[in-house]
């Protein structure tokens, strides 16, 4: 009697299924349910509840409610799924390099799925490498988050023409497009720019037009670092937009901002000529991370160095000097010291070759320039000097002109900008200049003294705050952290490298509510894989890639600060990659799934 009623049942139930289109033999196996998750497809509509489910390396569906089972099933109930985020600026190549660094923790801790390197004209590889070189070596051992690489016009025009100050031969422009068709026929994605970086800098706007022009069959996209972020951001927008429209080729501003208290408020007119040009049809778009301090190292002194030496000080030994002793140095003595300074570089045969046919002058001071940074004897880290310095304070006269220079050189950025980062008396971290001073009961001037003799790492902050919010509000701005790859715990890299994707969610989504959370999920998911014209990443949809993060938007943390940088986000109970779990309960699995993307011919 029993088993009649169950049979009768399990009849009715398969009719149900049937009448709703689905049969029980229909049920699928998944490597993997996301179930009951708040999912965010990547659009700016309202994130709904519903279940994702993953198979080989794609999803294949998405549903409010998923039968079927699956090799591992997450339930997400009160948690926020989203496309994996995608960097669309990053410099982690150079920490990539080595093997330890392949994972890139520090950017899948704040759900980073893909990353796009080779930026501000420096390339992906080495300078004595190809593209492909790099691009084997990361498919061969394995990568934590997908990459992208760009061709860099520094790294080229180095190759070609050293860091002369000029403008190139017919020969030499000749070779350099031959170097960027190369790396993009070895599945280089555009060309990036580092036009106020050496050598980068010493081109003139046609030099970069025809190498842009050997991208634009490839459909590839132009990436640049513009000339100018300061007071003449305009016109080097207009040249970014130039470049594009003579070499017929998407143009992408890397970290879009102005920097300097007195051209805040300068990106309303330069966004006013970019959106011109976009409503012409022209594919201008831009990037951004969201800190109001820039660079990898984004300390500066109080005391300008015209303050360090007095007319009666004692001579010292200048850069000259020490150049000509490096110069007086054999070719073998000269490799030999190279090698001692720079262990971790294996001498391969591509390295080897490109050092043999570097002019002596430029291996001279590239060896000196390792050995003995010339900032090392210079102002409060010697002993000789600063002992000099002391001395004259004691001089009335003499320390009321240091303070006027002292004075003169912080009102540009104001003393309520500069900010303690590390500084041996702990109260003061974290506080402004100014602050400082009231709490010292000292003058702004005295303060900056005392802090640079203790040698206090001091932050500028010289991008503005409603900039910052003026540009993330735009639809063609996606992120970019412009972070690295640093060794855990070493050095003081910018926290942006440790925490911009989840602090641009929590700052100005949850917190500001500058912008909507829709839209910063679509800045750094849909947007970015539009902009690298990706057709199959960057969406919670079928038939796309499975790079996917699982959020808990309630306890988001980014514990990273100037003092402290090396500290990983919380938030991302679970990361995928390429299908794969890379961070599962928080926790990093150990897999290294990431692909190199390269751009297929057009």
């Amino acid at each position: 009697m029993k088993r009649n009623i169950f049979l009768s049942l399990l009849a009715l139930a398969g009719t149900l299924v049937l009448a709703g289109g689905i049969s029980l033999a229909q049920s699928q196996e998944y490597d993997l349910i996301i179930r009951n998750g708040i999912v965010f497809e990547g659009s700016l509509k309202p994130a709904e509840v519903a279940d994702v489910a993953v198979k080989d390396g794609v999803i294949v569906q998405v549903a409010r409610s998923i039968r079927g089972t699956a090799q591992r099933t997450i339930d997400a109930r009160g948690l926020y799924v989203s496309p994996g985020f995608i960097d669309l600026h990053s410099h982690v190549d150079g920490g990539m390099y080595f093997p330890e660094n392949r994972a890139c923790l520090n950017y899948l801790y704040q759900g980073v799925t893909t990353i796009v390197v080779g930026q501000c004209g420096s390339s992906a590889w080495n300078i004595f490498e190809q593209a492909e070189d790099q691009m084997k070596r990361w498919s061969g051992e394995g990568i934590g988050p997908n990459a992208a690489l760009l061709v860099g016009h520094g790294t080229v025009r180095e190759i070609v023409m050293g860091r002369e100050n000029r403008a190139p031969t017919p020969q030499e422009l000749e070779r350099m497009k031959a170097l960027v068709k190369q790396a993009m026929d070895q599945g280089a994605y555009g060309l990036s720019t580092g036009l106020i970086y050496v050598p980068g800098s010493y081109s003139r706007t046609d030099e970069v037009i025809e190498l842009a022009r050997v991208i634009s069959p490839y459909g590839g996209i132009y990436h640049s670092h513009i000339r100018n972020e300061n007071n003449r951001l305009i016109e080097a927008v207009k040249e970014a937009i130039e470049i594009g429209d003579k070499a017929g080729v998407p143009v992408h501003i890397s970290h879009y901002k102005v920097v300097g208290k007195e051209n805040w408020g300068m990106v309303k007119e330069s966004s006013r000529l970019i959106e011109a040009e976009r409503a012409k049809g022209r594919k201008i778009t831009a990037d951004q991370y969201p800190y109001q301090f820039s660079n990898n190292y984004p300390y500066t002194r109080l005391i300008p160095a015209s303050a360090w030496r007095g007319k009666n000080d004692p001579p010292r030994l200048e850069d000259s000097e020490v150049l000509r002793l490096f110069e007086s140095l054999s070719s073998d003595e000269l490799l030999d010291l190279y090698l001692k300074v720079t262990p971790y570089y294996p001498l391969s045969a591509h390295h080897r070759e490109f050092l043999d046919q570097l002019p002596r002058d430029r291996f001279v001071r590239m060896v000196m320039q390792r050995l003995i940074p010339m900032n090392s004897l210079r102002g409060v880290t010697s002993e000789r000097e600063r002992a000099f310095f002391v001395q004259r304070m004691q001089n009335a006269a003499e320390a009321d002109g240091i303070r006027k220079m002292v004075r003169e050189n912080i009102d540009g950025a104001g003393a309520e900008h500069l900010m303690i980062g590390i500084c041996a008396d702990k109260q003061l971290e974290g506080k402004s200049l100014k602050e400082a001073a009231a709490i010292k009961g000292k003058t702004i001037e005295d303060m900056a003294i005392e802090l640079d003799l203790m040698d206090a790492r001091i932050v500028p902050h010289r991008i503005g705050e409603a900039d910052i919010e003026y540009i993330m509000q735009k639809d063609y701005v996606g992120t970019g952290s412009d972070g690295e790859a640093p060794f855990y715990g070493i050095d003081l890299p910018h926290i942006r490298s440790y925490s911009t994707f989840l602090h641009k969610i929590k700052k100005y989504a949850l917190e500001r509510k500058a912008v909507s959370l829709e839209h910063v999920i679509r800045s750094q998911t849909s947007l970015p894989a539009e902009i690298m014209n990706w057709k199959d990443r960057g969406w919670i949809k079928p038939g796309y890639r499975a790079d996917i993060v699982v959020l808990d938007l309630d306890h988001i943390q980014t514990p990273t600060s100037i003092s402290n940088p090396h500290q990983y986000c919380k938030g991302v109970q679970h990361l995928v990659v390429n299908g794969e779990l890379v961070i599962d309960k928080e926790k990093f699995t150990g897999k290294l799934p990431g692909k190199v993307l390269r751009l297929k011919t057009q």
